[in-house]
Formats: C-alpha cells, sequence, structure tokens
C-alpha cells in the first residue's frame, strides 16, 4: 500500500477509530486486532458477497497503485488479494479458508509495512445473525513472528483496517464506500 496511506495511519491512529475497534494485544513480537461491524438491514449472504467486492470498498489511499479498483479477491481457498495495474502487481493477501455456510473468511495478509517484517498475519472475517435482524461482521487481524518493531506498527495498522470495515459496512448497506 502507498507508503504515504500507512503513515498517515499511524500518524493518525490515536484519533479516528470507530469505537468498536481496538488492539486487543501486543507483545514484542506481534499484536491483535479486533474490529465489528453491525449492518443492521444485511442478511448474511450480501455481507459476504460485499467482501468479495473488495475493490469497490477499500480505500485508494491504502494500495500501491491509487486505485482501489485495481483490487480483486478471489475467495475460495489459495485465492488471491491482489492489486494488478499497468507497471505493477501484488499479492496483499492468500485465502486459507473460505467458508460461506459458517460465515468466515480467513486470509493470511500482512498488509502494508507488514510485508517487510517476517511476520505471519492472519485476517479473519466472521459474520454473523443478529437476533434484532441484520447482521455483525467481526474483523480480527493476528500479527506474530516479528521482531521488536511489529509491536510499534499495531496502532496504526489498527485505524487502516478499521477504517476499511467502516468503509466495508457503508458499502453493504447503501452501495458506496464514500
Amino acid at each position: 500500500m502507498k507508503l504515504i496511506g500507512w503513515v498517515a495511519g499511524l500518524v493518525l491512529a490515536g484519533a479516528a477509530t470507530t469505537a468498536s475497534a481496538e488492539v486487543v494485544a501486543t507483545s514484542a513480537t506481534g499484536f491483535q486486532l479486533r474490529s465489528v461491524a453491525v449492518l443492521e438491514e444485511a442478511q448474511a449472504h450480501e455481507a459476504w458477497t460485499g467482501l468479495s467486492r473488495w475493490g469497490e470498498w477499500w480505500s485508494s489511499d491504502h494500495t500501491y497503485s491509487g486505485d482501489a479498483a485495481h483490487l480483486t479477491l478471489s475467495m475460495e481457498a489459495g485465492g488471491c488479494l491482489c492489486e494488478v495495474w499497468p507497471g505493477g502487481r501484488i499479492e496483499h493477501g492468500r485465502v486459507l479458508l473460505s467458508w460461506p455456510a459458517q460465515g468466515m473468511l480467513r486470509l493470511n495478509a500482512p498488509f502494508g509495512p507488514l510485508q517487510a517484517q517476517p511476520v505471519t498475519a492472519i485476517l479473519t472475517y466472521t459474520i454473523q445473525a443478529r437476533d434484532e435482524g441484520g447482521v455483525e461482521v467481526i474483523q480480527t487481524l493476528a500479527v506474530g513472528g516479528g521482531d521488536e518493531t511489529t509491536a510499534a506498527l499495531a496502532e496504526g495498522v489498527d485505524f487502516v483496517m478499521s477504517q476499511g470495515l467502516a468503509r466495508y459496512e457503508r458499502f453493504v448497506e447503501t452501495g458506496a464506500a464514500d
């Protein structure tokens, strides 16, 4: 993702996170993040389909090409969350588990500055029906295996991922992420 976008996320991390986002834990070699989106009008299949349309809701500010339309996500095991543009290609993540009937998508996804570190970054989305109607989408990111600089990235990565989930929520509910 563009270094400037990630640096901005690191700088703004403490100022603009959603109430449902949190850094759950940090250690010398990693961190865990958790964010929740409540989609009051959506059904599970709509939430699932929204995840597959990554390039329509992710922020262009957090891409290498500067245009989120270059992002695609293949929702099967081994599928790629990739960004392809004239002159460049990057794999942001690889699908480990795609289980629509259980509402679970899991990727190994070392985004942005994490790609330059010796880490595993497991990103999981869980879609659960709510008694009140709609669905709850839980986004977790567990990063481990890094060095002493890894934990310092937690708040910035949390900001970017929480912003992404908020855009996803707006996209599923309204058809537009902005």
